[in-house]
């Protein structure tokens, strides 16, 4: 079952990185959002040596300092505090045209990870 939402996850994260501007909302009808905390350093955008530098099980937090913005919310799966509770978030990156990295976070912690096009 956990496999399950994982791998629904991922799949949605990937078909929506190609989807870019149109509506500010998602599909739930519900503004896009962005989280950020701590101390943000660089131009926001995530290179391919940041890129490496993330870990599966950091936190959303962690790897918002490393690359020094908050990512995009594409998909929220499951509620708040449960295990399950799946979210995938995008950022945008510096190399090809439409540069990009994924990051699919399960009950707080970095379960997988993908870019395209980071140099």
């Amino acid at each position: 079952m956990k496999m399950k939402w994982f791998v629904m996850a991922l799949a949605i994260a990937l078909s929506l990185t190609g989807c870019g501007g149109g509506s500010a909302q998602q599909a739930t009808g519900q503004p896009k959002t962005t989280e950020s905390s701590g101390k943000q350093e660089g131009n926001g955008l995530i290179t391919k040596a940041k890129f490496e530098k993330i870990e599966n099980g950091m936190s959303y937090e962690e790897v918002t300092k490393i690359i020094g913005s908050p990512g995009e919310l594409l998909s929220e799966i499951g509620k708040k505090g449960e295990k399950t509770h799946t979210l995938v978030y995008m950022y945008k990156g510096e190399g090809t045209v439409g540069a990009n990295a994924n990051f699919t976070f399960q009950g707080g912690k970095l379960v997988a990870k993908a870019q395209a096009g980071l140099q």
